[in-house]
């Protein structure tokens, strides 16, 4: 647990200092930015390292009512699986939800992919992401 909080604010960090002064028409000083990239990255990250059930620790209520971590696996099966994070982008914000594109490293490449936030006690969770769809 120590590791994926080290990680996740390390990723936040990282994710600030590198989203300042960004060209994709986001505004790079909104502080929601830095967190969506934090969560993120550190999900990425640990779902590199460890496999997609550890992308439970990082999603919302509601997203872990549809897709419980027993079944991320498996509904995870067909995504690509990711060597690491590359990039955040088109950032776009409604309320207390979000959606943002990353960039993720593959052994075949990058690839973007969209996931969907929440604000969940005052943290942004992950809402849904490719794959979520084959869960129940």
């Amino acid at each position: 647990m120590r590791f994926g909080v080290a990680t996740a604010v390390l990723g936040i960090l990282l994710t600030v200092v590198a989203c300042s002064g960004d060209d994709d028409g986001n505004d790079g000083d909104d502080p929601r930015r830095g967190e969506i990239g934090g969560v993120a990255e550190a999900a990425v990250g640990a779902h590199a390292s460890a496999g997609p059930e550890v992308l439970a620790d990082y999603m919302s209520s509601g997203a872990l009512a549809r897709c419980p971590k027993e079944q991320l696996q498996v509904a995870l099966a067909g995504e690509p699986k990711p060597t690491g994070f590359k990039q955040l982008k088109d950032v776009a914000f409604d309320g207390d939800t979000a959606s943002a594109t990353i960039t993720i490293s593959t052994r075949d490449g990058e690839r973007d992919i969209k996931w969907k936030y929440v604000e969940e006690d005052g943290n942004w969770r992950i809402a849904d992401m490719p794959g979520m769809e084959n869960c129940g």
